[in-house]
Formats: structure tokens, C-alpha cells, sequence
């Protein structure tokens, strides 16, 4: 936690979605959200507490994770700082204004991971390219819980990185030769195989928990159904749009 100042905000590290909603100075570009920009400005004119940004902190420059509206607000209102809590990331690519954040962030986050667990050294043939920032730590907390697991198995402390080979061999790869079946990359252009790992076991979970059959397989069905009843909704608004 700590104050930050603005004109260090740069950038974005938000899903494409959210970042494309704001120009590069933060100014909203969409209608819908004018009503909550308007809010948060009323709020934060009277004084009212408002909760911290989130940020990714690189070289000298930040990138908003969580907190677009606040950003542009107070960018609006002339303020010079504003609360933040800082996730530090360090890498050795050039920072700049010009930088894809979220390229060097990925690329961070991955390079924190492979240290982690040494799964490249462990397990060479291993691609887990993501392209959305966080699953990393997602992958990284299913390897806990199998080392876990694995350790009262063994009946033996189990390092991470035994943990992270076994979980390699024996959850990921069941699960990724399942998504290679469905072709479920050639049908969701823009994911990765690690990517689509990480939406099927948390599908694959919340099936179990809602008492319905689960597995990998109904799990993938689940999310290609998902995916295209979107497909759908974006095509029907895109022809109302025009037809408007």
C-alpha cells in the first residue's frame, strides 16, 4: 500500500475487454460508463474514502490492474497522487511508455513460476504459455494442493518442485490430452492450452459442487457451450446494431 503518482500510470494490465473501455490518458470511450465515472467523481468531490487502486509496478511506470474509473477520475480532478497497492514486478526487458505491459508482465509472471517450481528443467517438453495475466498463480496454487497431497501419500515432506513434475505428468497432461481431443484450441481462437487448463478445472470444480456429473470432458463441453451461445449474442447484437 502506498501513494503513487499519476502521471506514472501508463498503462493497463487488465483483460483487453476492460483496457479497451479507456484511452490512453484514461478518458472513458464508452457511454455504458458514464453513470459509475460519475459516481466515483461525486464520491471522491465530497471526500468519501475510496478503496486503492491496484497496480503492477515495472521499471518506474504502473499499469492498472483493478481501478480504471479512479484513475480517470482523479486524473480529471488534477490530483497528483493516489492510493495504490503495488505488486513490484522485475525484469530485464527496456521499460518505456511505448511497452507492451502485459507482453513483459506475462513474461514476468512466467519467469516467477519456472523459478518456482523448475518445471523446465524437470519436465523440458512443457509449453505453459498464458495469455492472460494470473493464471500463473493459478497453476501455482493447484501444484500446492498437489504437493499436499502428494506429501501424505509419500508420507514425506515434497518439494515444490517434485510437486510440480508429478503434477505435470498426472493432472495436467490427463486434462490437456482431453482439450487436444475436443480441439478445443482451434475452436476458441486467442487461448492457450494453459489457458483453457485453468477454466476447465475451475468448470470441472464447480460441476462437483453444484452436484451435477463432472470430469474433464463435461467440463469442456460446458465452457465450447458457453462459448457458443456468446458467439451467438454477439453475432444478434452486432445485427442490431447495424440494423439500427
Amino acid at each position: 500500500m502506498q501513494e503513487i503518482p499519476l502521471n506514472k500510470v501508463i498503462g493497463s494490465a487488465a483483460p483487453d475487454a476492460k483496457a479497451a473501455d479507456f484511452d490512453p490518458l484514461f478518458l472513458p470511450v464508452n457511454r455504458r460508463l458514464r453513470d459509475r465515472w460519475t459516481r466515483i467523481y461525486t464520491a471522491m468531490v465530497e471526500g468519501d474514502e475510496l478503496p486503492p487502486i491496484d497496480v503492477y509496478k515495472l521499471d518506474d511506470y504502473y499499469y492498472v490492474i483493478d481501478g480504471h474509473h479512479r484513475v480517470s477520475v482523479a486524473r480529471s480532478l488534477g490530483r497528483d497522487m493516489i492510493s495504490a497497492r503495488v505488486i513490484e514486478v522485475r525484469t530485464r526487458a527496456p521499460v518505456g511508455p511505448g511497452a507492451d505491459a502485459a507482453a513483459l508482465l506475462r513474461a514476468a509472471e512466467y519467469s516467477t513460476f519456472l523459478d518456482c517450481t523448475q518445471l523446465h528443467r524437470l519436465r523440458p517438453e512443457a509449453r505453459l504459455e498464458c495469455s492472460r495475466l494470473g493464471r500463473y498463480d493459478e497453476i501455482f496454487k493447484h501444484i500446492l494442493g498437489h504437493r499436499y497431497f502428494l506429501g501424505l501419500e509419500k508420507s514425506r515432506e515434497v518439494s515444490v518442485a517434485e510437486a510440480a513434475a508429478s503434477w505435470y505428468d498426472n493432472v495436467y497432461t490427463p486434462v490437456a490430452k482431453v482439450i487436444r481431443k475436443h480441439r478445443v484450441l482451434e475452436q476458441m481462437p486467442g487461448w492457450t492450452e494453459a489457458d483453457l487448463y485453468v477454466e476447465i478445472t475451475r468448470r470441472w470444480l464447480q460441476l462437483s459442487e453444484e452436484g451435477e456429473p463432472s470430469g474433464p470432458d463435461l467440463a469442456v463441453h460446458s465452457l465450447l457451450d458457453d462459448e457458443a451461445r456468446g458467439w451467438w449474442q454477439r453475432r444478434r447484437l452486432l445485427r442490431l446494431d447495424h440494423d439500427g
